[in-house]
């Protein structure tokens, strides 16, 4: 049965999982009741280890698996079981990845007014009323195997605090026995590598362009005459293929993509590996300004200029 931990303390009372008034400090060992079904932390969990940049990805696991196991490791500390959503590093690592966030409220944690705020803090925490210790182990397994399987170690389970559901799930518990191979952690660690290289080689690409000439040319929207056609004719057929064509391409690339949906589960450093492989980098850009008059000004500049300067450099040409 639930029971309230520790000496009886003035904290506030709030609703359990079955309406009876309870403290702040209350631990469960029995089935969880109230709280969101169990297989919102499995697909939580496949969710973040899908955030895009590896660094985010790490940041947001690592900082769930500490939220869980502050309280596993010392359920009946109410301090543990509560975190201001404004705080800083938690909105940078948790707060702003609404999957991470929906792990936290499947493992347990609600919403709850911030007692010590002047204005009453409506909503400013997530805490847990009461510590479900099977939802909360399950809360690790889960997220253990999954990281483990995207190519992230897992910590181990904290064992300060008694857990008759940890010693039941020992043996299966990769943070306790088996680890991932070495192989799977190399090949994930090479994904990762290969990811940030990429970008790497982009960036530079784009910031070490030589210089573009600005080429201005002006021309007038004939009547009847799509603006395309008049691009055609004062622009190279090659330019046009590689620049708007690949792009429209692209376009219709990603919307195949999400049209079709339901793609097998994979590493998110393998997607974005084949994402960055499609990706095509400009060194130079064409602005096109269309002038109320139907007159269009057409000019060349490096990708890296900023919008500030393509101002700066356009403006002699509107005086």
């Amino acid at each position: 049965q639930a029971f309230a931990a520790g000496p009886w303390d003035p904290s506030p009372f709030v609703r359990g999982g079955r309406g009876e008034r309870v403290r702040m400090t209350e631990v469960s060992y029995e089935i969880p009741v109230g709280l969101p079904d169990a297989t919102l932390l499995l697909m939580s969990a496949q969710r973040m280890v899908q955030i895009a940049e590896a660094t985010e990805r790490e940041d947001a696991i690592q900082t769930v698996f500490k939220l869980v196991h502050g309280v596993l490791g010392d359920p009946e500390n109410a301090k543990k079981r509560r975190v201001k959503k404004a705080n800083e590093t938690f909105q940078r690592k948790v707060g702003r990845h609404a999957d991470a966030v929906a792990f936290l409220r499947a493992a347990g944690f609600v919403d709850a007014d911030d007692p010590e705020a002047a204005d009453g803090g409506k909503g400013a925490l997530l805490s847990m009323p009461v510590a479900y210790i099977s939802r909360l182990t399950d809360a690790h397994h889960t997220l253990a195997r999954i990281a483990s399987e995207a190519g992230i170690q897992p910590p181990p389970m904290p064992g300060a605090s008694f857990n008759p559901y940890s010693s039941c799930v020992q043996k299966v518990d990769t943070t306790r026995s088996a680890k991932a191979p070495e192989s799977w952690k190399s090949e994930a660690d090479k994904l990762r590598d290969e990811v940030k290289k990429r970008q790497r080689e982009m960036q530079e690409k784009v910031d070490l362009a030589p210089p573009v000439d600005l080429r201005p040319a002006a021309f007038w929207l004939a009547a009847g005459r799509r603006l395309e056609e008049v691009i055609r004719e004062t622009t190279a057929e090659d330019e046009e293929k590689n620049a708007d064509g690949h792009l429209l391409k692209e376009q219709i690339m990603g919307a195949k993509v999400s049209i079709g949906g339901g793609s097998k589960f994979e590493s998110a450093d393998k997607k974005r590996l084949a994402e960055l492989s499609r990706m095509r980098t400009y060194e130079a850009c064409i602005l096109r300004v269309i002038c109320p008059d139907k007159s269009v000004l057409q000019v060349h500049f490096r990708a890296a200029e900023k919008g500030e300067k393509v101002l700066e450099l356009l403006a002699p040409l509107f005086a």
